[in-house]
C-alpha cells in the first residue's frame, strides 16, 4: 500500500486541493453559452456573406438583437479563451514572475480585444462605423 500514499513533504506547497472547482464550473457553463451563440454567429456570418458588402453588414447589425448577440458572442468567446488560458499558465508555468506576467499579459490581451470589438460593434450598430 505505500506505493499508493503521498507525504506530506512531496505536496507541500503544491497548492491547495480546494481552488479550481470555481473556474472549472465557469469554463462548462460558458461552454454551453457558446453552443447556440456559435450556431448563431454562423447563421449571421452567412447573412451578412449573403448581403451587399459594408452596407449588409452595417444593416445586419443595426438591428438591436443581433448587435446584442454578436457583443455577447464577442465578450463569452473571449471569457472562455481567458478562463482556459488561465489554466495552462497556472499549470505549466512555474515560477511566479512568468506565471504573473503571462496571467497579466493574457487579462490585457483579453480585455483589450473585448473592448475594441464591442466597440467597434456599437460604432456600426448606431451608424458611425465603416464610413456609413
Amino acid at each position: 500500500m505505500s506505493g499508493y500514499t503521498t507525504t506530506k513533504k512531496q505536496v507541500k506547497g503544491k497548492g491547495g486541493g480546494k481552488h479550481g472547482a470555481g473556474l472549472w464550473i465557469a469554463e462548462r457553463l460558458s461552454s454551453l453559452i457558446l453552443i447556440p451563440l456559435t450556431l448563431w454567429g454562423v447563421w449571421a456570418g452567412v447573412q451578412i456573406a449573403a448581403a451587399d458588402g459594408r452596407q449588409g453588414a452595417v444593416e445586419f447589425l443595426s438591428v438591436p438583437l443581433n448587435a446584442v448577440l454578436m457583443i455577447a458572442v464577442v465578450v463569452v468567446s473571449l471569457w472562455h479563451m481567458h478562463m482556459g488560458m488561465r489554466v495552462i499558465v497556472e499549470d505549466y508555468l512555474h515560477k511566479a514572475f512568468g506565471k504573473g506576467a503571462a496571467l497579466f499579459v493574457n487579462f490585457v490581451v483579453c480585455a483589450g480585444l473585448g473592448l475594441a470589438a464591442v466597440f467597434s460593434i456599437l460604432m456600426v450598430a448606431f451608424g458611425r462605423g465603416l464610413g456609413v
